[in-house]
């Protein structure tokens, strides 16, 4: 049991004055007031829900009248005054846990003494309460503890959001039978609710609550939390950026823009439904994304086809009608994605809809929760001319000179301060492609390409980590705003078979699967590419049969699947067979790695593939795409 004495020094002055005449008479001297004190030995420890009682004792060398006080006094804390007794009873509840110090004070009306009294409110588990009932309409929105190190995120639906200092996972919820307990399913990583892969089951309840607060109790997780929380107020945004992943493959930025028309992209589910992407345009008020002309921006607008109940043929179409954000900080953003659905065959009318089992749900207002990754625009950095970079300022070009597309580059060279070259590589053939163009470094953007043809190349950054770079950021309409690490190339060594061959695990692979992927070289020129483990490295069957042939082409290495290449006994037969099909314009597929830097004990590579030779697919022109990202791999 913790107690702490209140006590005082009481200092006395004395003054006076005399004569040295022995027969002078000596004046009285004036009595001179001094501070009262406060003594007492208080228990300032007491659990919430539970009372204690601190007893003080005034005292005054003058035996003056005392008051007594305390300085914004907590509803908590009464005091019960009799003649020079101060009895301060101690009532906290569950709301009031942690730390207070109370600011005491006594007086004698001329002079007062101030003192400090500590009491600590700590948690009285058996007393929690086991019948507060949840709803998804109160849970929906967004809570937050003080400190604001644990938020909890819930759409209302069946999906949210766990934020615990700087780290954010997705969950599936429901309330159990009795609504006492939300049953969360957490996702092991930031990928949405779409990942295939086993969820961490987890149990959130709340133990306590007042008029604007729940005291929650959350297991399951690597820890058991019990933290008090506040609804949070609706968010607002602002020329917000996000991307649904962080890794150095490519991604895509998002952006909202208050009170402006914005687009960008947003994941659509159904109930126990596949789910779909849609370009939403609209304009945002601060509150909601407003959709405009929702039943045209599908890719694929019917996502239900087939027999509903009496095995009539329905078509079910799912519309967006709105986006609303849930929750924004420095570091996410989360928004639910309001939609709704439509029967588009048969015409209304023509049937009855109780007639038919599961049509009704699958036509209800529906919510998709997506909890993004925020980026913040950031100026240029430094460049070095002559210097390679990781970086994508590219997102497409069609090179007329070799009928290729090429979708992407992830390498570029700031040759100068007035014009940069960008490699655009295809796997099978001779040295890349070289685009050159101007630019010019601007104050918080490169504008790149020739006049009339410009485009702003934006820089971002994440909780003060990597830069990242997207190009084509000019207007708010672009669909697919691709994005990609940018960071200074590494020279390295010369590549061959013997310095590539081994073991390596696909760390980029680690957001979709629960499985983790290596990819084995041999050295005698086959590859065990994808091969899956759900465990650590001793649980791979190195054995596995190989599924292609690899070597090292123009600094590259090149891998090609068999079955472009069955007549070849080797790399070097099938890298040529592949060479002839594809000046032929028959189907050809490649893949390359060329390796770009070291962070940490993984290697960031120029992943390329190309796709070529539509000749014999019956359309009248060949097209030829390469397509290039980024890959990070770890080898063992």
């Amino acid at each position: 049991m913790k107690h702490s004495l209140l006590c005082s020094a009481i200092a006395l002055s004395l003054f006076g004055c005399g004569g040295s005449s022995s027969d002078s008479q000596s004046a009285p001297s004036q009595p001179q007031n001094t501070a009262p004190s406060l003594s007492g030995v208080a228990n300032n420890t007491v659990k919430a829900l539970q009372s204690s009682t601190v007893t003080l004792e005034m005292s005054d060398n003058e035996s003056d009248a005392l008051t007594f006080t305390i300085e914004d006094k907590p509803q908590w804390v009464t005091v019960d005054l009799s003649e020079n007794t101060a009895t301060l009873t101690l009532a906290p509840d569950f709301f009031d846990i942690g730390s207070h110090e109370l600011a005491l004070n006594v007086s004698d009306g001329e002079l007062s003494q101030a003192y400090s009294l500590t009491v600590e409110v700590d948690d009285n588990p058996e007393q929690w309460r086991d019948d507060i009932s949840l709803s998804r309409a109160e849970l929906r929105g967004a809570w937050s503890n003080s400190a604001n190190d644990f938020n909890i995120v819930f759409n209302g639906y069946d999906a949210g959001a766990l934020i615990i200092d700087d780290t954010m996972k997705q969950f599936d919820y429901e309330l159990n039978n009795s609504a006492t307990a939300v049953n969360l399913a957490i996702d092991p990583a930031l990928c949405g609710p779409y990942c295939e892969r086993e969820q961490q089951a987890a149990t959130l309840r709340a133990v306590a609550e007042s008029d604007s607060q729940l005291r929650i109790h959350v297991e399951g997780l690597e820890q058991n939390y019990t933290v008090n929380m506040a609804k949070r107020s609706a968010p607002t945004i602002e020329d917000a950026y996000f991307s649904r992943e962080i890794d150095p493959r490519l991604t895509f930025l998002g952006q909202f823009t208050a009170n402006a028309e914005t687009r960008l992209e947003a994941k659509v589910s159904l109930p126990d439904k596949d789910f779909t992407l849609a370009a939403l345009d609209g304009k945002f008020d601060g509150e909601y994304f407003t959709v405009n002309d929702p039943e045209v921006l599908f890719y694929n607008k019917y996502l239900q086809y087939g027999n509903i109940g009496n095995e009539r043929e329905f078509i079910i179409g799912r519309y967006i009608d709105r986006i609303e954000p849930l929750y924004v900080d420095d570091n996410f953003v989360v928004f639910d994605t309001i939609h709704s659905g439509e029967v588009s065959f048969p015409p209304p009318g023509t049937y009855d809809e109780d007639d038919f089992v599961g049509l009704a749900r699958l036509l209800a207002d529906y919510a998709s929760l997506s909890a993004m990754y925020r980026f913040h625009p950031v100026n240029p950095p430094s460049l070095e001319f002559g210097q390679k970079y990781i970086g994508r300022l590219s997102s497409y070009h069609d090179d007329s000179a070799s009928n290729t597309e090429f979708d992407g580059a992830v390498e570029v060279t700031f040759d100068s301060a007035s014009e940069l070259t960008i490699p655009l590589t295809v796997p099978h053939t001779e040295g890349p492609l070289e685009l050159k163009l101007p630019y010019e470094i601007k104050a918080s953007h490169l504008l790149v390409g020739n006049p009339g043809n410009e485009y702003k190349v934006g820089f971002f950054q994440h909780k003060n980590d990597d830069i990242y770079v997207s190009p084509d950021i000019s207007h708010v309409f672009t669909l697919r705003r691709p994005m990609g690490l940018f960071m200074k190339a590494q020279e390295q060594q010369p590549l061959s078979i013997q310095s590539f061959a081994g073991v390596y695990e696909h760390l980029d692979y680690h957001n979709f699967y629960d499985d983790i992927f290596y990819s084995v070289f041999h050295d005698n020129g086959t590859l065990g590419f994808n091969l899956r483990a759900d465990g650590p490295l001793d649980e791979v069957e190195l054995s596995e049969e190989t599924t292609h042939f690899w070597g090292v082409h123009d600094s590259r290495v090149v891998f090609i699947e068999y079955d472009s290449c069955s007549q070849a006994t080797n790399f070097s037969e099938c890298l040529s067979l592949v060479k002839r099909a594809d000046a032929d314009n028959l189907f050809t597929y490649v893949q390359s790695l060329t390796p770009l830097a070291t962070e940490g004990e993984s290697i960031i590579f120029n992943y390329s593939s190309y796709y070529g030779g539509w000749a014999n697919s019956g359309s009248d022109s060949v097209s030829n795409t390469a397509v290039n990202s980024l890959r990070q791999l770890k080898k063992h």
